[in-house]
């Protein structure tokens, strides 16, 4: 396996999920504007309720997308909470939205979305300037904050104990990409489930795309994630970054032009409600 991921992180073969979400209400689709390449470092929005990273309240991925992006008033820009979800482009909130589906489908060991341990939304970027650029290591992720809880559970994936299911039919694993985590995080995760390469090729039975996520093992590990004009943000020893590879070429827009890459997600995961819009809006 490890030598036909050389340039992509690729899981193996499984089936596609039935779950949709299980309540994810779209609310409305918000207005696409224009967001910025920092994807997230705007300047903050008034009028959001407080209180973003309490998931106790929330029982369905609409309400914790709602928390998760009403939590951080840097996310967009505006005097509101829906004016700043208006504020984000297309490849934003496509990000936002298929990533945090993956999130809600994947469980840990006792049953619990791993959506629901993520206390708090730190950036949401898409593709660049004009939301068309396709990878990146500076586009088209999330960074988020975890509980200690996913945090283990993470870190006892990293080392081989395969407890966090995929959103098919199989786990998360020890990362195959050759690459290994990204800079300056010091252990990676993948779905199972996912692309299939060898080098810049597609196998067959391949079932884009692969999420992974990068984090910080051991507290002496945690220092400032800092990458290029968009990404600067202070240490955070439960600091979860996580994106898609669409192809083997480590393509991550969900709204990548001339491509289908939203609707292979809904093919092979199911539909990740791309009209949501927090609520009110």
């Amino acid at each position: 396996m490890v030598a036909a991921c050389a340039l992509v992180a690729c899981g193996g073969d499984g089936g596609a999920s039935d779950d949709d979400g299980s309540g994810v209400d779209a609310a409305g689709e918000g207005d696409a504007g224009g967001g910025d390449a920092a994807g997230g470092g705007d300047a903050a929005g008034g009028g959001d309720a407080a209180g973003g990273g309490d998931a106790a309240g929330a029982a369905t991925l609409a309400e914790h997308r709602d928390r998760l992006f009403r939590g951080n008033a840097a996310l967009g820009t505006g005097a509101d909470v829906c004016a700043r979800w208006a504020s984000l482009d297309a490849s934003r909130k496509a990000v936002f939205l298929t990533l945090t589906h993956r999130l809600w489908i994947s469980h840990l060991g006792d049953g619990t979305p791993m959506v629901v341990e993520v206390t708090a939304t730190k950036l949401i970027l898409g593709g660049g300037a004009n939301g068309t650029t396709c990878g990146g290591a500076e586009n088209n992720r999330l960074f988020l904050t975890i509980s200690p809880r996913l945090h283990a559970a993470l870190a006892g994936t990293w080392n081989g104990t395969r407890t966090i299911t995929d959103g098919a039919q199989s786990t998360w694993l020890h990362t195959e990409d050759l690459a290994g985590p990204h800079d300056p995080f010091t252990a990676s995760d993948e779905t199972d489930t996912g692309l299939s390469c060898l080098g810049p090729i597609e196998l067959g039975g391949s079932k884009p795309p692969t999420a992974q996520g990068h984090f910080f093992l051991a507290p002496a590990d945690v220092v400032p994630v800092q990458r290029g004009a968009g990404i600067d943000l202070p240490a955070d020893p439960l600091m979860f970054e996580i994106d898609h590879d669409f192809d083997c070429l480590h393509q991550s827009n969900p709204l990548c032009p001339n491509r289908d890459f939203a609707a292979e997600y809904v093919t092979n995961y199911g539909d990740y409600a791309p009209t949501w819009a927090p609520a009110g809006c």
